[in-house]
């Protein structure tokens, strides 16, 4: 148990680090990124999320999150308008703050990206409902549905978050194909579909060595769109809401992969990025 809490609070030790720009990789995206804070970019996401099947109770909580989120700390760090490019040297969230004054928004002290993903894939995910709330590594999204009206669920949708989201047990294995396998086991074991063509789940799975296990660090919802591939996503626990347009999946996962956040000391195996239950190539 020790252990476990040990790695839980070094990991969001490098999510911090990752904040403050420490450590960061250069990077070369052709990608174009908002933060939900104008409107005419909140109504274009949106409009791909519910043509895609998203309904407009769902993107109406997103875009009320991430107004919320903009006014408590929009004096501290300056928002494009629109959509513009993402910047060479990667995302550098380190100067925002929250003002604490701001009690009615406490709940996004609680935010994260599997919250933010769940609430826009819910109503096309199905799920055996085998999950556990004894899982460490979601002990805070756990106390944030039990507690906060913000992150609400029903008892189905309770059982679906946890079934999708517990950590997978890597136990006996040494290589990256064998916990792709144990990951693709594990969604097939646990009956997890999402339907319909457009929408998909995309998860990074980060290895812990003393559990023998992997748990989902990171993820966000990818739209098909006409444009390219439309990633949102909560870009971490005290960072913006981020919606990211890319030309292929290519592209997306080194987006994802260069996050060094997503890296521990070196004991652990690389991030596995899935898409839905197979592993993104």
């Amino acid at each position: 148990m020790k252990k476990t809490i040990l790695v839980w609070a070094t990991i969001m030790a490098a999510g911090m680090l990752a904040l403050s720009g420490c450590g960061k990789k250069e990077t070369a995206h052709t990608g174009e990124y908002s933060n939900l804070t104008d409107e005419a970019s909140r109504k274009k996401v949106t409009g791909e999320l519910e043509n895609c099947g998203v309904s407009k109770e769902q993107t109406e909580t997103l875009i009320k999150w991430a107004e919320d989120y903009h006014e408590i700390t929009a004096k501290s760090y300056s928002y494009p308008k629109g959509f513009t490019a993402l910047p060479e040297g990667g995302m550098d969230y380190s100067s925002i703050l929250m003002d604490d004054s701001a009690d009615s928004y406490s709940y996004l002290q609680a935010s994260n990206c599997r919250l933010t993903a769940f609430n826009l894939i819910k109503n096309q995910l199905t799920t055996a409902g085998t999950g556990n709330d004894t899982d460490l590594w979601l002990m805070f999204d756990i106390e944030a549905i039990d507690t906060m009206p913000e992150y609400q669920l029903t008892k189905e949708e309770r059982a679906d978050f946890l079934t999708l989201f517990n950590q997978v047990s890597v136990e006996g294995t040494s290589t990256l194909e064998e916990h792709e396998e144990k990951i693709q086991e594990a969604w097939n074991e646990r009956d997890i579909q999402i339907s319909g063509d457009k929408l998909s789940l995309i998860n990074v799975y980060l290895h812990v060595p003393e559990d023998q296990a992997r748990f989902v660090g990171h993820t966000g919802v990818l739209v098909e769109t006409k444009e390219g591939l439309l990633f949102v996503e909560k870009y971490s626990a005290l960072a913006p809401f981020q919606a990211t347009y890319f030309k292929d999946r290519a592209e997306l996962k080194t987006y994802l992969l260069e996050r060094p956040d997503l890296y521990g000391d070196g004991s652990e195996l690389d991030p596995i990025v899935m898409e839905n239950g197979g592993v993104m190539e």
